[in-house]
């Protein structure tokens, strides 16, 4: 027979092994690109149609320093597949909701999306305003798929809702 400790071990690696796979989930992509005018463009993957909240964060200098929210973006009825608006602008129901900031080329930004109520998270972008500048308009920067911790850049095709899987 089992003692009481043991016993109660067992029921909390259970449980935490339940709770572990009942988070969030992965529900779309964020990659930015531009457009023939140069406008940096938002391009949202978003595979369940459940991202609904945007937001453009400055990070900190160093990794213990706090981020910084910048603007956001709120959308109820974001559509399922591929969604795309100028950063600055915006589109449609993706508005910002203050003026976007001109971009500090000396710092990193991060471009976050999740559900409102937090169950469903796309697939961040950290960037700088070096890596917007080397892209042509087709283009899509976004975080490198499989190992490694990079950005990459592919093309709009390379960039599709055959990732949602």
């Amino acid at each position: 027979m089992r003692s009481r400790p043991a016993w109660i071990l067992l029921l909390m690696l259970i449980a935490g092994g339940v709770l572990t796979g009942c988070g969030p989930g992965q529900s779309g992509t964020i990659g930015l690109s531009v457009d023939d005018a140069g406008r940096t463009v938002v391009v949202l993957q978003d595979c369940k149609g459940d991202i609904d909240k945007l937001k453009l964060v400055q990070l900190g200098r160093l990794k213990t320093d706090p981020e910084t929210v910048l603007v956001e973006w709120s959308n109820p009825k974001s559509p399922k597949g591929i969604v795309q608006f100028p950063l600055v602008e915006g589109a449609g129901k993706w508005k910002p909701q203050s003026p976007v900031p001109e971009l500090d080329v000396t710092r990193h930004y991060q471009l976050q999306g999740k559900k409102d109520n937090g169950w469903s998270n796309a697939k961040d972008i950290t960037f700088t305003v070096t890596e917007l500048k080397d892209l042509e308009p087709g283009q899509v920067l976004r975080w490198k798929v499989g190992l490694g911790e990079a950005n990459e850049i592919v093309t709009m095709d390379e960039y599709s809702p055959k990732d949602c899987g």
